[in-house]
């Protein structure tokens, strides 16, 4: 057992394997803010470390459809609201670029 053990860690692979578990539990940490409300404790993550930061709005948008959803704005100040794929059930952004001209919110790229 410790003969496989220490043939175990000899293995480059494993090493990396391990460094690479430890490396994504870190960022999984380090990416999450824990915030009280009473007696409970409630974990939030940073919308600015996955897909880019984006701001909520007091603005809401209505599709042909007749479908209502709020208004949020990307780090570079584009509108966009979330809409959820019918074929695979995901989430996405659908960009709203004559609501950003009306807001007058782009942001010109450096």
């Amino acid at each position: 057992m410790k003969k496989l053990f220490i043939s175990m860690l000899d293995s480059k692979f494993f090493v990396a394997c391990l460094m690479a578990m430890t490396l994504c539990f870190i960022a999984s940490v380090a990416s999450a803010q824990l915030v009280q409300k009473g007696n409970a404790f409630i974990e939030q993550r940073d919308s600015s470390n996955r897909g880019g930061g984006y701001t909520k709005t007091e603005y809401t948008y209505t599709d042909s459809k007749g479908v209502t959803d709020t208004v949020y704005l990307s780090k570079n100040g584009s509108a966009f609201v979330f809409k959820v794929s019918k074929k695979t059930g995901k989430s996405y952004r659908k960009y709203l670029p004559e609501v950003t001209k009306k807001l007058g919110t782009k942001k010109e790229k450096k």
